[in-house]
């Protein structure tokens, strides 16, 4: 039986539409964990701007793993053949299915330009899957030691598994300290199942 809240709900007519939201770009997260790593792709995220794309990135990629660093841009500029003549990172998807990896930065006039001097340079004979460019001046630089958020503010432990084990190995020890597991013992109920 559903509570009075649930059924005073008036009935929904048709499917949601959440066409706002999926026209949101969708920005690509790269995350570096130590400082002798690489930045490797993290996943991708919705945003209306760049702002709150940051934001969703710091929260989703950069609590449950320390990072030393994040780089955050839109998946429009990595593919973008065109552009103008400055630095670009570089990306390499060694296989299908892996993550895309940082392997360096190239002066070129344009996204196509960047990606031949991909192959030029870092892919040589090696075979890879796909490559991404991205303009210098398309991808905002997190730095893990002073940007990002609540890092050091608050205690993460819960996130962790061992954080998890230790908030549930006190309950039981609660519980088998009780008088509740006494009278469940006692009656023998655990034989009968």
């Amino acid at each position: 039986m559903l509570s009075e809240s649930r059924t005073n709900v008036p009935e929904a007519k048709g499917e949601l539409q959440t066409q706002e939201v999926q026209k949101f770009p969708i920005w690509e997260v790269f995350t570096k964990k130590k400082e002798s790593a690489v930045h490797l792709h993290a996943g991708s995220l919705s945003a209306p701007d760049s702002d709150l794309a940051q934001c969703f990135a710091r929260e989703h990629y950069g609590q449950d793993q320390p990072c030393v660093n994040m780089w955050v841009t839109k998946r429009d500029f990595l593919t973008a053949d065109s552009g103008e003549n400055e630095f670009y990172e570089l990306f390499v998807q060694w296989g299908a299915g892996l993550r895309y990896e940082h392997v360096g930065e190239v002066e070129a006039c344009n996204g196509v330009e960047a990606r031949d001097k991909c192959k030029e340079l870092f892919c040589a004979d090696k075979k890879y899957f796909t490559i991404w460019s991205c303009p210098n001046s398309g991808i905002t630089k997190i730095d893990g030691s002073t940007d990002m958020i609540w890092r050091e503010t608050t205690d993460q432990a819960y996130r962790l598994a061992s954080g998890y084990s230790k908030v549930v190995r006190k309950k039981w020890e609660a519980l088998r300290a009780s008088k509740a597991v006494d009278d469940y013992q006692s009656e023998d109920l655990k034989d009968t199942y």
